[in-house]
């Protein structure tokens, strides 16, 4: 499927946030973080609507011919303004606990010998999934990064098996298994500027 990936708008973070929430609907993972709570989609909406405004945020948008967005990826750099997770903290209420507990071995797992970025979201609207939206969204940043010499990391919430749309781009076992509870795991990724070589 041909489309045309941009960055997205300040105006669209709302938008944009309420689309990738709608992408993890069915997420083991973000079911665990707020607890099968039936207000999911608000809690996760406004958890990316402060990814989406922090300083350094990288965030694209694939829309497919008729400009409807399609696919979408955010991106944070490895300093960002730990701010944000009061701001997270505050958002996510009663599910704070969850949200701290990710957020703490994250920090504990990923890189320390060099700056990266984070990839926290790539989502491709359902019924548009494997068509290489999200591959086309990847590249896209990932070839800017490459250009600056700076590596990837990332916690994949599906198992990951060396393939994939992360084993083509060149990611790799990082760290060790973020386990929260039975059956909730996160895959930590990490990828040289340039990928590893497969």
């Amino acid at each position: 499927m041909n489309v045309r990936v941009r960055p997205i708008k300040l105006d669209e973070i709302e938008k944009i946030a309420s689309f990738i929430a709608g992408g993890y609907e069915e997420d083991v993972f973000f079911k665990w973080c707020v607890n099968h709570d039936d207000n999911q989609h608000q809690i996760v909406t406004e958890y990316y609507k402060i990814y989406l405004g922090a300083k350094g945020c990288v965030a694209h948008v694939a829309e497919d011919e008729t400009g409807e967005v399609v696919g979408a990826t955010v991106w944070l750099p490895h300093d960002v303004d730990e701010s944000i997770y009061d701001d997270i903290n505050k958002v996510v209420a009663a599910h704070a606990d969850h949200f701290q507990e990710v957020a703490d071995k994250s920090h504990a797992n990923e890189p320390t010998d060099t700056p990266f970025y984070q990839l926290v979201a790539v989502v491709t609207k359902k019924e548009f999934q494997g068509q290489g939206i999200g591959g086309a969204l990847l590249k896209h940043h990932l070839d800017q990064l490459d250009e600056r010499g700076i590596p990837t990391y990332l916690e994949a919430s599906t198992p990951y098996y060396g393939g994939g749309v992360y084993g083509k781009f060149g990611y790799r076992y990082f760290g060790v298994l973020m386990k929260f509870a039975e059956g909730i795991i996160l895959y930590p990724l990490y990828r040289p500027a340039g990928g590893y070589t497969l």
